[in-house]
């Protein structure tokens, strides 16, 4: 009876230590469902699930990782342990929004959401991720999505802050294979390497892409890669601001290599302060890339027209969720045929502050994130508190 005791006790701990997702078998058929900050907690601190795969199935509040490990924030996935030395599964976000992750650890290498990701499929692993209000900060080779990525990228996105020291980028550190249509709108900072999509990019493409980043730092600084290696940068763009000391330049940065090839991508000149690129790419004014015939014209696939392709990757900015540069298709899909009668109104600077006031009060208020998601819908008087809302897009109705 004892021993039987014991055994039960046994299965029990077991099975308390290894947790449960919120739904799944981890199998391409079947992958985990990712629904709760517990399930990405579990993910995390749990190597012998790296190799599985997992999909989000809904937005996640992160916080609360403010609080955690002592202040240092959330764990990344796929740091090196005894168990697994990186991820290698796969992970679909579905564009579902992880809210105001927070990491912050100065000793830490290889820091994003995830650490160090290695797959060798040609299918994307990473796809689908959208960080919002992110506040991370480590060591070097530093990215939002992640650090040292190995892994085939697409329809990934963050906005908020990026920091340190170097190879530091809006989606990846250091970048192998490649990125397909994603964007950062954050402030990235570091000293050497830094970069609007990645810090270094080594072969593969960036591909319908952009960075709305503004790029702070001392040198091999570039609107999409502060170095890059026998890789492609085709339709994509760069559009924010470059501080540093030397080695500026609008798209690419560094000791280039002649393998890398730069064809129909853009920065905008007069924000960047920037007039070349290492590599080629066209610098451009403001008004030019408000134009959809600087795009077209080079081969991009808009929405409404079919030269191009019907893909529908591109549309213009109608409702200046992006400052009025192209974004993606899947960008803003939800606004109501009553929130674009509505006034109109753009906050900057962006982020806010802690609060917008208003002269007098207002029927009613919506507030929208960089992806086109309500952030906050309701009555109000003369003051709304948006800090925890970045990169809004807000709608009066008087």
């Amino acid at each position: 009876m004892k021993k039987l005791f014991t055994f039960f006790l046994s299965l029990l701990i077991i099975n308390v230590s290894f947790g449960q997702f919120s739904g799944g078998t981890g199998s391409l058929a079947s992958p985990y469902k990712i629904s709760t900050l517990n399930d990405l907690k579990l993910l995390s601190e749990s190597p012998q699930y790296w190799s599985k795969s997992f999909i989000q199935t809904q937005d996640i509040d992160a916080t609360e990782t403010k609080n955690w490990n002592y202040g240092s924030g959330f764990l990344p996935i796929g740091r090196p342990t005894d168990l697994a030395p990186y991820f290698w599964g796969t992970y679909d976000g579905r564009r579902y929004a992880i809210k105001n992750l927070y990491i912050n650890n100065l000793d830490l290498d290889y820091t994003g959401l995830f650490s160090y990701t290695f797959c060798s499929s040609s299918t994307f692993d990473i796809q689908g991720i959208n960080l919002v209000n992110a506040d991370i900060t480590g060591k070097s080779v530093v990215g939002g999505i992640v650090g040292l990525n190995y892994a085939y990228t697409k329809n990934c996105s963050v906005t908020g802050k990026i920091k340190g020291l170097n190879y530091v980028g809006g989606i990846a550190g250091i970048q192998y294979y490649s990125v397909n249509n994603s964007f950062s709108y954050c402030q990235i900072t570091g000293m050497d390497v830094i970069g609007g999509i990645a810090g270094i990019k080594y072969f593969g493409v960036i591909s319908n892409s952009y960075s709305s980043s503004d790029l702070i730092g001392n040198s091999q600084i570039g609107g999409l890669a502060g170095n890059s290696n026998s890789a492609l940068i085709k339709n994509s763009y760069a559009r924010g601001k470059i501080n540093g000391n030397s080695s500026l330049n609008g798209l690419l940065s560094g000791n280039l290599s002649t393998s890398t090839v730069v064809t129909n991508s853009f920065w905008n000149k007069d924000i960047s302060g920037i007039s070349t690129s290492v590599g080629g790419g066209s610098g451009l004014s403001t008004n030019e890339m408000f134009l959809i015939t600087t795009y077209t014209s080079k081969g991009w696939d808009f929405v409404d027209e079919t030269i191009n392709g019907t893909e529908n990757i591109w549309k213009m900015d109608t409702f200046n969720i992006n400052d009025g540069y192209p974004i993606f298709n899947y960008q803003n899909a939800n606004l109501s045929v009553d929130d674009r009668n509505s006034s109109f109104n753009i906050v900057y600077p962006n982020p806010a502050m802690q609060y917008l006031n208003f002269k007098k009060p207002l029927k009613s208020v919506i507030v929208y994130d960089l992806m086109g998601r309500k952030q906050f819908a309701g009555r109000l008087q003369v003051c709304l508190d948006v800090s925890r809302t970045v990169l809004l897009r807000l709608l009066a109705f008087l």
